[in-house]
């Protein structure tokens, strides 16, 4: 269960640049992915199973926060410690349609290292195949909790 976790990232996050891109993610958002989510989050506006005033069905905002973070530890290997994420910023600009094709686009735009942490932060660009903007993300996370590990371990 563990490994399983930890996803499989090969990429060595804390000797990444700042600047330094993820491979993209692509994907049509289907109407399977809108229900899933739905039930899932137990929200059930009709927005998202019938029609909306955007011009057809779609998914809630909130669908697209799971995906950057299988994105990140896809791409990243988990840090040794584990890590707590310490902010998250959402910017949605247009509504999500069901049934576009979207790309995920992320970079790490800062790190620091404050109170014997590493702060890592991301910025996600989510586009739809019309070139809209859909969403503009940026989520910091810290590392590592090690007291945590230890105590798990104890």
């Amino acid at each position: 269960m563990e490994e399983q976790r930890r996803q499989t990232g090969t990429h060595d996050l804390l000797n990444a640049e700042i600047g330094h891109e993820m491979e993209p993610v692509e994907m049509i958002v289907t109407e399977e992915m809108a229900e899933r989510h739905a039930w899932a989050n137990d929200d059930y506006n009709p927005w998202y199973l019938e029609d909306s005033p955007f011009g057809g069905r779609i998914i809630s905002p909130t669908f697209l926060a799971y995906d950057t973070d299988i994105m990140l530890w896809n791409y990243f290997a988990l840090p040794k410690g584990y890590g707590l994420w310490a902010k998250q910023e959402f910017e949605f600009i247009n509504a999500l349609k069901v049934g576009k094709r979207i790309r995920i686009t992320g970079r790490i735009s800062d790190k620091t290292h404050k109170r014997g942490r590493d702060h890592v932060t991301f910025e996600f660009l989510v586009t739809d195949e019309d070139g809209r903007e859909i969403v503009r993300m940026r989520m910091s996370q810290a590392f590592p909790l090690l007291a945590v590990c230890e105590e798990k371990s104890s």
